[in-house]
């Protein structure tokens, strides 16, 4: 179950049914054991790396939950507040201009 997508630019597949289809080489494509490549899933006829949404495991089929919806939302503002407190402390500087 895709729980938040994260890209920009494309259809939000937010709630939607995705199927598990292993770890692959982000690269190449090659399948990849666990910890040696990247997650896919699939929704529909589209395909998602696992870095591109927020996912889970559901078994159930319950789909998305009020608790999941609690969790994303904690979740961003946890996100904006260290996004923030970055910048206050100058870690996205800008870089100087190339001569």
């Amino acid at each position: 179950m895709i729980l938040l997508d994260s890209r920009e630019g494309e259809p939000d597949r937010t709630g939607a049914a995705a199927v598990f289809e292993g770890f692959f080489d982000f690269e190449t494509g090659d399948p990849r054991r666990s910890g040696g490549g990247i997650p896919r899933l699939r929704v529909g006829d589209e395909r998602l790396w696992g870095f591109e949404c927020w996912w889970r495991v559901d078994p159930a089929r319950a789909g998305l939950t009020a608790d999941d919806r609690e969790q994303l939302e904690t979740s961003k503002r946890l996100l904006r507040g260290l996004l923030r407190d970055a910048k206050r402390s100058g870690a996205f500087r800008s870089l100087p201009a190339r001569t």
